[in-house]
Protein backbone atom coordinates (compact mmCIF):
# COMPACT_ATOMS: atom_id res chain seq x y z
CA UNK A 1 0.00 0.00 0.00
CA UNK A 2 1.51 3.35 -1.07
CA UNK A 3 1.31 6.70 0.62
CA UNK A 4 -2.02 8.46 0.75
CA UNK A 5 -2.89 12.02 -0.21
CA UNK A 6 -5.23 13.87 2.17
CA UNK A 7 -7.50 16.52 0.66
CA UNK A 8 -8.08 19.24 3.27
CA UNK A 9 -11.21 20.54 1.53
CA UNK A 10 -12.98 17.18 1.15
CA UNK A 11 -11.37 15.56 4.20
CA UNK A 12 -10.66 12.38 2.24
CA UNK A 13 -7.64 10.16 1.79
CA UNK A 14 -6.88 9.17 -1.79
CA UNK A 15 -4.02 7.33 -3.45
CA UNK A 16 -0.99 9.52 -4.07
CA UNK A 17 -0.85 9.27 -7.83
CA UNK A 18 -0.67 12.49 -9.89
CA UNK A 19 -3.42 11.42 -12.29
CA UNK A 20 -5.77 10.38 -9.46
CA UNK A 21 -5.09 13.57 -7.48
CA UNK A 22 -5.66 15.70 -10.61
CA UNK A 23 -8.93 13.89 -11.36
CA UNK A 24 -10.05 14.40 -7.75
CA UNK A 25 -9.16 18.12 -7.83
CA UNK A 26 -11.19 18.61 -11.01
CA UNK A 27 -14.25 16.82 -9.61
CA UNK A 28 -17.49 18.60 -8.65
CA UNK A 29 -17.43 17.56 -4.95
CA UNK A 30 -13.89 18.91 -4.54
CA UNK A 31 -14.69 22.17 -6.35
CA UNK A 32 -17.80 22.61 -4.19
CA UNK A 33 -15.89 21.90 -0.96
CA UNK A 34 -13.11 24.31 -1.96
CA UNK A 35 -15.61 27.06 -2.83
CA UNK A 36 -17.43 26.55 0.50
CA UNK A 37 -14.14 26.78 2.35
CA UNK A 38 -13.11 30.07 0.75
CA UNK A 39 -16.65 31.48 1.03
CA UNK A 40 -16.20 31.57 4.81
CA UNK A 41 -13.37 34.11 4.51
CA UNK A 42 -15.02 36.56 2.11
CA UNK A 43 -15.57 40.12 3.23
CA UNK A 44 -19.28 40.89 3.86
CA UNK A 45 -19.15 43.82 1.43
CA UNK A 46 -17.91 41.47 -1.33
CA UNK A 47 -20.63 38.93 -0.56
CA UNK A 48 -23.27 41.68 -0.58
CA UNK A 49 -22.00 43.06 -3.88
CA UNK A 50 -21.97 39.64 -5.54
CA UNK A 51 -25.34 38.52 -4.20
CA UNK A 52 -27.23 41.75 -4.86
CA UNK A 53 -26.73 41.43 -8.62
CA UNK A 54 -28.01 37.84 -8.80
CA UNK A 55 -31.52 36.43 -8.98
CA UNK A 56 -32.81 34.18 -6.21
CA UNK A 57 -32.03 30.47 -6.71
CA UNK A 58 -35.24 28.64 -7.69
CA UNK A 59 -34.05 25.36 -6.24
CA UNK A 60 -33.63 26.89 -2.79
CA UNK A 61 -36.98 28.69 -3.07
CA UNK A 62 -38.71 25.29 -3.40
CA UNK A 63 -36.97 24.08 -0.23
CA UNK A 64 -34.59 21.62 -1.90
CA UNK A 65 -30.81 21.77 -1.64
CA UNK A 66 -29.04 23.31 -4.61
CA UNK A 67 -26.67 20.83 -6.23
CA UNK A 68 -24.24 23.59 -7.25
CA UNK A 69 -23.74 25.03 -3.74
CA UNK A 70 -21.49 28.11 -3.69
CA UNK A 71 -20.72 27.65 -7.39
CA UNK A 72 -24.34 28.37 -8.27
CA UNK A 73 -24.85 31.42 -10.45
CA UNK A 74 -27.94 32.40 -8.46
CA UNK A 75 -28.27 34.06 -5.06
CA UNK A 76 -28.52 31.71 -2.06
CA UNK A 77 -29.13 34.40 0.58
CA UNK A 78 -32.58 35.23 1.93
CA UNK A 79 -33.83 38.81 2.21
CA UNK A 80 -33.21 38.75 5.99
CA UNK A 81 -29.62 37.57 5.47
CA UNK A 82 -29.07 40.27 2.85
CA UNK A 83 -30.38 42.91 5.30
CA UNK A 84 -28.09 41.57 8.03
CA UNK A 85 -25.11 41.70 5.64
CA UNK A 86 -26.03 45.27 4.67
CA UNK A 87 -26.17 46.29 8.34
CA UNK A 88 -22.82 44.65 8.98
CA UNK A 89 -21.24 46.45 6.01
CA UNK A 90 -22.69 49.79 7.20
CA UNK A 91 -21.44 49.22 10.75
CA UNK A 92 -17.95 48.35 9.44
CA UNK A 93 -17.90 51.49 7.29
CA UNK A 94 -18.93 53.65 10.26
CA UNK A 95 -16.22 52.09 12.45
CA UNK A 96 -13.62 52.70 9.76
CA UNK A 97 -14.71 56.33 9.40
CA UNK A 98 -14.56 56.75 13.18
CA UNK A 99 -11.01 55.34 13.33
CA UNK A 100 -9.98 57.60 10.45
CA UNK A 101 -11.37 60.65 12.25
CA UNK A 102 -9.54 59.70 15.46
CA UNK A 103 -6.30 59.27 13.52
CA UNK A 104 -6.71 62.67 11.87
CA UNK A 105 -7.30 64.28 15.27
CA UNK A 106 -4.14 62.66 16.61
CA UNK A 107 -2.20 63.88 13.58
CA UNK A 108 -3.48 67.42 14.15
CA UNK A 109 -2.13 67.21 17.72
CA UNK A 110 1.18 65.68 16.59
CA UNK A 111 3.36 68.84 16.87
CA UNK A 112 2.40 69.22 20.54
CA UNK A 113 3.12 65.57 21.25
CA UNK A 114 6.51 65.77 19.51
CA UNK A 115 7.38 68.96 21.41
CA UNK A 116 6.52 67.33 24.76
CA UNK A 117 8.59 64.27 23.86
CA UNK A 118 11.60 66.40 22.90
CA UNK A 119 11.39 68.44 26.11
CA UNK A 120 11.24 65.30 28.28
CA UNK A 121 14.11 63.75 26.32
CA UNK A 122 16.25 66.87 26.65
CA UNK A 123 15.63 66.99 30.42
CA UNK A 124 16.50 63.30 30.77
CA UNK A 125 19.71 63.66 28.74
CA UNK A 126 20.77 66.73 30.74
CA UNK A 127 20.21 64.81 33.99
CA UNK A 128 22.19 61.81 32.71
CA UNK A 129 25.13 64.00 31.67
CA UNK A 130 25.46 65.65 35.09
CA UNK A 131 25.30 62.45 37.11
CA UNK A 132 28.11 59.94 37.00
CA UNK A 133 26.88 56.42 37.55
CA UNK A 134 29.52 53.69 37.47
CA UNK A 135 28.44 50.46 35.85
CA UNK A 136 29.76 48.46 38.77
CA UNK A 137 31.49 49.10 42.04
CA UNK A 138 34.73 47.57 43.22
CA UNK A 139 34.85 45.79 46.52
CA UNK A 140 37.14 47.25 49.20
CA UNK A 141 39.63 44.41 48.72
CA UNK A 142 40.12 45.31 45.07
CA UNK A 143 40.43 49.05 45.67
CA UNK A 144 43.28 48.71 48.12
CA UNK A 145 45.19 46.03 46.18
CA UNK A 146 47.75 46.55 43.49
CA UNK A 147 45.73 46.13 40.32
CA UNK A 148 47.14 46.53 36.83
CA UNK A 149 46.15 49.85 35.22
CA UNK A 150 43.69 48.16 32.88
CA UNK A 151 41.67 46.80 35.82
CA UNK A 152 41.66 49.92 37.99
CA UNK A 153 38.48 51.92 38.43
CA UNK A 154 38.16 54.81 36.01
CA UNK A 155 38.12 58.22 37.62
CA UNK A 156 36.01 60.64 35.56
CA UNK A 157 38.15 63.54 36.78
CA UNK A 158 41.15 62.10 34.99
CA UNK A 159 39.44 62.07 31.61
CA UNK A 160 40.73 64.83 29.37
CA UNK A 161 38.18 67.19 27.80
CA UNK A 162 39.60 66.41 24.36
CA UNK A 163 38.23 62.89 24.68
CA UNK A 164 41.49 61.09 25.54
CA UNK A 165 43.24 60.31 28.80
CA UNK A 166 45.90 62.64 30.16
CA UNK A 167 47.93 59.72 31.43
CA UNK A 168 46.94 56.10 31.64
CA UNK A 169 47.93 54.10 34.69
Amino acid sequence: MGKKYFCDYCEKHIQRDPSIVRKHNEGIPHCRARAEYYERFKDPSVILGEASGKKQCRTLMTGAECQFGPNCRFNHYTAAEMDRLGQQVDWTARQKAKRTEETLQKLANAPNIVQQFLERREARLAKEQTEYKPFWSYSEDLRDGDLPPSLREIDPGRIDSSGGFARWG
